[in-house]
């Protein structure tokens, strides 16, 4: 059966048979998730199928750090970048196959071919043994949060809205001295559809922002740079989507995270193990109060 399998680049058209996989998995991502995935590297994604031309499976890479923008070259444009792999999903009636092996093996080739410099994921416990196997290591463990937001009283006015008409460079700064990558395109794709709030006052900078999913709103990206900051915002974020269930990823190093979201009801549902190939980055998981999702950490 893996002999029969190719493996292509994956279009608009196929987005319903990605939300097939979605939903027979049971995540989380919307169809505008793919669509985002495609706009911001869309020569990147993947879909693998049978020589019959049935689908099979798909897999995402997002390049997030490509300094070298200027180069004549592909390779050139993306020396020294940051990606992130994610969207590994293969039909439950195809499994156990090697399909998403070769999938990660396509990813993984086309990111060396670019010149990129670190490949991150965040894997599930089941995922780790085939990821090691590739070459990744473990850096931290994301656990997932989950409930109902209730937060009911009022909160103080140092929370704003975060919109694409809102330049905040001290903000975009305070996420590339946190996560170590270059985010901006990222988050602004983010932006354009979805709430962020942000907060500055005098060192205390934070934001932090959600996405709509099938189960559940996922909050994040979210960063801070006192624990002080950080629970004001996400009290934020709680606040704006009081009463629906939500989602929240956080680092195991940010303790105060933690106990914040305990302290909100939230409970902890699965754990994620992130990964990195290449060069590893020097982030602060400490500081991240949520993580983007498996999309893009």
């Amino acid at each position: 059966m893996e002999n029969s399998i190719t493996i292509r680049q994956m279009l608009l058209t196929d987005v319903p048979f990605g939300m097939q996989l979605v939903q027979q998995a049971g995540w989380n991502q919307l169809e505008a998730d793919w669509h985002r995935a495609l706009t911001l590297h869309p020569e990147g994604c993947f879909l693998a199928q049978q020589a019959s031309g049935t689908p099979a499976g798909t897999v995402t890479t997002c390049i997030l750090d490509g300094r070298q923008s200027d180069g004549k070259h592909s390779r050139d444009r993306h020396a020294g970048s940051i990606a992130w792999i994610a969207m590994v999903l293969v039909d439950t009636s195809m499994r156990n196959q090697g399909i998403g092996q070769k999938m990660m093996e396509h990813a993984i080739a086309h990111l060396d071919a670019l010149g990129v410099e670190t490949q991150r994921l965040d894997a599930t416990v089941f995922g780790k043994g085939l990821y090691e196997k590739l070459g990744f290591r473990e850096e931290y463990e994301v656990v997932r949060m989950k409930g109902t937001s209730k937060m009911h009283e009022r909160l103080d006015d140092e929370a704003m809205p975060w919109t694409t008409e809102t330049s905040l460079p001290a903000v975009l700064d305070l996420d590339l001295r946190i996560t170590g990558t270059h985010r901006e395109a990222f988050l602004h794709s983010l932006l354009r559809s979805n709430t962020f709030y942000y907060s500055m006052f005098e060192d205390d900078l934070a934001y932090a922002g959600s996405r709509k999913g099938r189960n559940a709103v996922q909050l994040g990206p979210a960063v801070a740079s006192t624990p002080e900051a950080g629970r004001q915002i996400c009290d934020a974020m709680l606040h704006h989507f009081n009463g629906l269930p939500v989602f929240i990823d956080i680092p195991v190093p940010n303790k105060t995270a933690l106990r914040w979201a305990k302290s909100n009801g939230l409970e902890e549902q699965r754990r994620f193990i992130r990964m990195y190939r290449g060069k590893k980055i020097n982030d602060k998981p400490e500081l991240i109060w949520a993580s983007s999702g498996p999309e893009k950490g």
